[in-house]
Order: structure tokens, then C-alpha cells, then sequence
């Protein structure tokens, strides 16, 4: 396992500004909260609510102050309020619309992290390079394969992402 830490001062490196670092988690697009973004809207304040789902994803990057993933779960928090996804309830609603795949290799955090912006995945990628010496090749399907598959939990606050990778997990770099 080895761990990231990603800091404002990293994001600042690579000429780029995040207003909210753990809301940088929800900077990107994908299907993993659309089920439950009306579960999420109640993070925004209550002027903000109310607008619909893209409101919703695009607002929810702003109000964020905490995360935390592991495999099991998803807790994300805002102004003292916090709302829980566990893996258990994500897969009932895949298993519901994609019956015939499996859902045991569901990755929470992984999935998490594909959702992510841009620039949190850079700086990520940089200091994997620079603090482990791992390397991953380019390619958006490659970055989507070891995210989904290494990333085994995130915690993010307002001063660092912190994520925790299995490197065992990829053919090739076992051991990292």
C-alpha cells in the first residue's frame, strides 16, 4: 500500500486553483452519485436546493468539507450535515439495471476517484511519480483501469486529499 497526500500547494504547482479541495473529488462527471443525488442535495443549503440534478452535481463541489471512502462505504459531509452511500446500496441499484454483471468487484472509492477533476487526478499522478516512483502509463482507459482498480480509500478535508493505493492489485507492478 502506499499513500498520497495532495495539498493546495500541489494544486498551485501545476498552475491551477481549487477553491475547495475535497469538493475537487466531485469535479468531473460520472454515474456513481446519480442515484443518489437527492440524498447529497440535502448538503446544500436550503436556498440552493431544489434545481435539479446537474444544480446539484455542480453546486456540490462547492459546499463540501469532508470525505472519507473505503470499500465499504462513502461519507461525505457539509456544514455539519453528512450523507452515507454504502458499496451494499450502490450495488442493489446496478444489480437492478445490470443484472447479468458482477458486482463484487464494485470499488468505492476507486469509483470515487473516477469522478474526481482533472487536476486532483494530475497532482495525484505527479506525486505518485515523485513520492513512490510509480509511473502509469497514459490514456484516459489506462488512468480510469487503476484508479477504479488501486484506490482503496480516500479521506479529504480543507487541506489535503489523502488516497491509499493497493498497488498488488495491477498486473505488472506488484510489489510497486
Amino acid at each position: 500500500m502506499v499513500h498520497v497526500e495532495v495539498t493546495k500547494q500541489d494544486v498551485r504547482d501545476l498552475s491551477a486553483e481549487v477553491k475547495n479541495l475535497p469538493g475537487a473529488l466531485f469535479g468531473g462527471s460520472g454515474p456513481l452519485l446519480r442515484p443518489f443525488l437527492p440524498r447529497l442535495e440535502e448538503l446544500l443549503p436550503p436556498e440552493k436546493r431544489g434545481r435539479g440534478a446537474n444544480y446539484i452535481s455542480s453546486t456540490l463541489k462547492a459546499h463540501v468539507d469532508a470525505v472519507e471512502a473505503d470499500e465499504d462505504h462513502l461519507r461525505v459531509e457539509s456544514e455539519g450535515r453528512a450523507v452515507e452511500i454504502t458499496r451494499t446500496e450502490l450495488a442493489a441499484i446496478l444489480e437492478e439495471k445490470f443484472p447479468t454483471l458482477s458486482h463484487q468487484s464494485l470499488n468505492l472509492p476507486g469509483l470515487l476517484f473516477l469522478q474526481s477533476g482533472p487536476v486532483l487526478q494530475a497532482c495525484t499522478l505527479s506525486r505518485l511519480a515523485r513520492d513512490h516512483g510509480v509511473r502509469v502509463p497514459g490514456g484516459r482507459r489506462t488512468l480510469r483501469y487503476v484508479f477504479h482498480t488501486t484506490v482503496v480509500s480516500i479521506g479529504a478535508d480543507r487541506d489535503c486529499v489523502r488516497i491509499e493505493f493497493d498497488l498488488d492489485r495491477l498486473p505488472g507492478l506488484s510489489g510497486g
